[in-house]
């Protein structure tokens, strides 16, 4: 069996760089290429030269934003295997792949392990892009912007909180309306998170009864609050529990429109990919995903990191 590791030398501030070397000797016993991306949107170009390829494991070596464009690449034929080895700043998505400790171990698992199918989030919008993790409009768009102008001066769940930091006091909620199985809504919206897996911004837990499984996202709308109202919210979202406050609305959908200003950014995987408005549909079992054997086993949600635990 072939495997293309598509290797993003600028994710996580280096530390991709740093990751394969530490995992180099354990990648060589396998029938590998391994191709560095020279930009962006490289990585996408390089995953579509192989999606038809049903016996192809296509190994993304980043973070989510590698994670992402990989998945454009590989959707949407969905033949190939998708896989993933951590080097990035918020490590989201391997949050939901229960990999082991070792690095010998999740490569192993990388490259052979056993495959879930996971559905995908499609945006339908004027570049049409499929996500993994969570999308959204508002603050979150704001702050993801924030990040990705940024990620040199750091990398994990600090840089997110800097951008949080930085963006409370300025951004105003915006009207925003939305439809969802022929009910139309409208508010003032602070944000709104369309989550196919529970984490996003390095470990918060936005969506926390989101599953990748089951053909549908969880919705959290967020109503307008004042910047004081900001951080004890998010302090909650850390361990989701935020779903509980007055000003969060949480519900299931399988296909969702939000509208509102069109200068308003909308962020999928933590990257900015267009401006409202905009219309995401769930793609049930889009493709087949290696994962640790706990997350085979449908058991909790556990992250390691490659790098720290070579080191």
């Amino acid at each position: 069996m072939a495997a293309r590791i598509i290797y993003n030398p600028t994710a996580g501030n280096g530390r991709a760089v740093k990751v394969l070397e530490k995992i180099r000797p354990s990648v060589e016993k396998f029938d590998v290429e391994i191709i560095e991306t020279e930009g962006p949107g490289h990585a996408t170009l390089l995953a579509r030269e192989v999606a038809d390829i049903e016996d192809m494991t296509v190994i993304s070596l980043g973070g989510d934003g590698t994670h992402h464009e990989v998945i454009n690449g590989l959707m949407p034929s969905g033949k190939a295997i998708f896989s993933v080895i951590p080097a990035g700043t918020g490590n989201d998505f391997v949050r939901m792949l229960h990999y082991p400790e070792s690095a010998d171990q999740m490569v192993d698992l990388a490259f052979h392990g056993p495959y879930r199918w996971f559905d995908l989030g499609h945006i339908d919008s004027q570049y049409g892009q499929y996500f993994l993790t969570v999308a959204g409009a508002g603050f979150d768009a704001e702050v993801a912007g924030w990040v990705n102008q940024r990620k040199k001066q750091g990398n994990g769940t600090w840089v997110f909180i800097r951008g949080i930091l930085y963006n409370a006091f300025g951004y105003r909620p915006q009207p925003m309306t939305i439809v969802s199985e022929d009910v139309t809504r409208s508010q003032n919206t602070f944000m709104i998170a369309i989550g196919n897996t529970q984490y996003y911004a390095g470990g918060m837990k936005i969506c926390p009864e989101a599953n990748p499984h089951d053909g549908t996202f969880q919705i959290i709308w967020v109503e307008s609050i004042s910047p004081w109202q900001v951080f004890p919210l998010l302090a909650r979202v850390f361990r989701g529990n935020h779903v509980h406050q007055k000003v969060v609305s949480a519900f299931p959908a399988s296909t969702l429109r939000v509208e509102g200003p069109k200068e308003l950014w909308v962020h999928a995987d933590g990257e900015l990919v267009g401006h409202l408005p905009i219309t995401i549909r769930t793609v049930p079992r889009a493709i087949r995903v290696r994962v640790g054997t706990v997350a085979a086993q449908k058991r909790p949600n556990r992250v390691h990191s490659v790098e720290r635990k070579a080191e």
